[in-house]
């Protein structure tokens, strides 16, 4: 087996001035070394980015070009417009209950407190706001009146 070699010995320690330059040095070259790669990285994604950017653009232009000729071929053969019809009149009710459930869901930041403790725990004020304006318009139309068909004299 060979013998460790002993590691030369410094001739001279480097004076205080000496290792704070040396190191000054050092991160100098670091920061340079750092500086070059971030150049090289930056050079290359430009590269790549304008190198393939032309495919993007072309696709693009595919997309948009298709969309009108479909959308043109379609109009081309669409059958006619059908008679516009009446729309169907919303009941007072569906108009009511909705704006309820509006003005509830605002006002139940006030009317949480009020509201029992077990109804608190289990639901947050912002899911009760949404599920009152959602249910008030759907409660709404399950008592909507039925439009009265014209008698025959």
């Amino acid at each position: 087996m060979a013998e460790p070699r002993p590691l030369p010995a410094q001739a001279e320690e480097a004076s205080l001035d000496e290792q704070i330059a040396m190191a000054e040095r050092a991160v100098i070259a670091r920061d340079m070394r750092i500086r070059r790669r971030t150049d090289a990285l930056v050079r290359r994604a430009r590269h790549e980015a304008i190198k393939h950017a032309g495919g993007g653009l072309l696709l693009g232009l595919g997309t948009v070009a298709l969309t009108w000729w479909l959308s043109h071929l379609s109009r081309r053969n669409a059958p006619p417009p059908a008679p516009e019809s009446r729309a169907p009149e919303h009941s007072t009710f569906e108009h009511l209950f909705r704006d309820a459930g509006v003005i509830l869901a605002g006002l139940l930041p006030m009317l949480w407190p009020l509201l029992p403790k077990s109804w608190r725990r289990g639901v947050t004020p912002n899911t009760a706001g949404t599920v009152l304006t959602f249910l008030a318009p759907i409660l709404g139309k399950l008592f909507r009146r039925k439009p009265r068909e014209p008698r025959a004299s």
